[in-house]
């Protein structure tokens, strides 16, 4: 059997991008508004620290994702 094989190769903001989608696909609107940014070192302790709110709640962007950091546990679905 031939196996074909994809490479992919992601800068910080399509990884960004990419969950935003994801959050998007998995909540109950049709709109939202989100932050995130990467934190830590890869392989040692990079976490996604995000904030997702319903419709255009531009308060949002004002949140700081690095202080929610210090307040929260993981609590992601997979």
């Amino acid at each position: 059997m031939d196996n074909k094989r994809k490479y992919f190769k992601y800068n910080e903001q399509d990884i960004l991008e990419i969950l935003s989608e994801y959050f998007h696909t998995n909540s109950s609107s049709e709109n939202i508004s989100s932050k995130a940014i990467l934190l830590g070192e890869t392989a040692r302790d990079l976490r996604l620290v995000a904030v997702v709110g319903d419709g255009e709640d531009e308060e949002l962007f004002e949140t700081d994702l690095e202080e929610i950091d210090k307040k929260i546990d993981f609590n992601g679905s997979h």
